[in-house]
């Protein structure tokens, strides 16, 4: 993903995903950004994108993942501040 579709992980997400064990692989990076695209399509702005157990808070017009939760830690929450949510499957 060396293009200007590339995913960023801001530093917070970077530590945060550190620190609960969640790594992704290239493959799963490339279908977030298709999702991203789709949000960015239907003009969203900040989204809540679920991928398997992991849940990230992404800008949309800078394609950068501003936090990341996974499973127990996700739920509960309530997340504000978004404009859409985006099921990755």
């Amino acid at each position: 993903m060396l293009n200007d579709r590339v995913l960023k992980f801001s530093h917070h997400a970077e530590v945060r995903m550190r620190q609960r064990g969640i790594e992704l692989q290239p493959e799963q990076l490339t279908r977030i950004a298709s999702a991203i695209d789709e949000a960015e399509a239907k003009g969203a702005k900040d989204s809540l994108v679920m991928f398997r157990d992991v849940a990230m808070i992404v800008n949309v017009p800078s394609r950068t993942v501003v936090t990341a939760l996974e499973g127990k830690a996700a739920q509960g929450n309530v997340f504000t501040q978004i404009d859409s949510a985006v099921i990755v499957t």
